[in-house]
């Protein structure tokens, strides 16, 4: 596929679909500058949350284009089911997750009829997720609208007294939904680091320490750095562990996760070790996230350490460890790793590089 495509937006509705003067009914209508599809489930009244993950699973098999998900009420539920079973190639091609109205299964006001989508799985979606809510929604609490934007590391949009956010608390055209959406669509393209990428990646890394550590590092410990520590892992690309962020033909972000005991360092690096962990003693690595600098601060890292997680728990991890920057400690902290005791580590000119170990339980 291109990866300069704009992604396609899939209309996922709740229970009795979307009637026509919804909010996803007319995007699906009007939409003209994006490609609008609704994913129509065989049962709406009593469906089994199991049916409908399925047909998102093979509506994106047939398609090779990146999404955006739009879903409403129910169908919150089913995505978040869905990103814990969903093929990792699949998951890569969400660019984003506006997640409206989440009702609560467990609520005494859910239908009785569908069947599968509780318990909610309460993990963290591994792709940019905003979740809309309001105070006066009937199907689900404020509270347990934030404690679900919270549990998938989602944005929170609180919209006030909004009801259910459908056709009869008002919300018809919502152009503010829709602008959202427009956002996630223009997000890069997430795919599998490859051999040929070697030379855009070393530059992606040189601009990346140059610019970003230079409040953190001497000049002396950013280019002492470059030529022991920080460059391309072969390693990564060969297990397929490497995935890149592209826009417009650009690469403008990187990351990977490694199951071999390096902690950090590409391929120059001299201490390395390339023996396999135990998913069950050991945690995963987090390795060589780099995001360029005219494109920092927008979610790019988080992205992608989405991506890693999510196969690193399939790989059975529980646990990831990274050893940070000074620069990028507080973005790590951020996304839940928990800071070790400093190290300085001493290369091979005698040049110091502090670095701060750090680790994150997930599943």
């Amino acid at each position: 596929m291109s990866t300069d495509a704009a992604a396609t937006v899939l209309v996922l509705p709740g229970l009795y679909d979307s009637g026509p003067a919804h909010w996803q009914s007319r995007w699906q209508a009007q939409a003209t500058t994006l490609l609008v599809e609704r994913v129509v489930q065989q049962d709406w009244a009593a469906p089994r949350c199991a049916d409908w993950v399925a047909r998102l699973t093979h509506v994106l098999s047939e398609s090779t284009h990146d999404v955006v998900l739009v879903a409403h009420s129910s169908a919150c539920a089913m995505v978040a089911h869905w990103a814990r079973e969903a093929p990792q190639a699949l998951l890569m091609r969400v660019r984003g997750a506006l997640l409206v109205a989440p009702s609560d299964p467990l609520a005494a006001v859910y239908p009785s009829g569908p069947t599968g989508f509780a318990p909610v799985p309460l993990h963290t979606l591994p792709f940019p997720s905003t979740v809309v809510a309001s105070h006066t929604d009937e199907y689900v609490a404020f509270a347990q609208a934030e404690h679900y934007a919270a549990a998938w590391g989602s944005r929170l949009w609180d919209l006030g007294d909004a009801g259910h956010i459908n056709a009869e608390a008002g919300y018809g055209a919502w152009p503010e939904g829709w602008r959202a959406v427009e956002e996630m669509a223009a997000a890069p393209h997430c795919r599998v680091a490859r051999y040929a990428d070697v030379p855009a990646l070393t530059a992606l890394i040189d601009a990346s320490v140059r610019r970003l550590a230079a409040e953190y590092y001497s000049e002396a410990q950013i280019a002492s750095s470059l030529d022991y520590v920080f460059g391309v892992d072969s390693s990564l690309i060969h297990d397929h562990s490497y995935y890149v962020l592209e826009q417009r033909g650009v690469l403008v972000a990187a990351g990977g996760w490694s199951d071999h005991q390096t902690l950090f360092g590409g391929d120059q690096f001299q201490h390395r070790g390339e023996g396999r962990l135990d998913p069950a003693t050991s945690p995963a690595r987090i390795r060589a996230f780099y995001v360029h600098p005219d494109h920092a601060r927008r979610g790019y890292a988080k992205r992608l350490l989405g991506v890693c997680s999510a196969a690193a728990e399939r790989a059975g991890f529980s646990r990831l460890s990274l050893m940070s920057t000074l620069p990028g400690e507080p973005l790590y902290r951020a996304l839940g790793f928990v800071p070790e005791a400093g190290v300085d580590y001493a290369m091979p000119d005698g040049t110091t590089l502090p670095l701060i170990p750090m680790t994150k339980a997930i599943g």
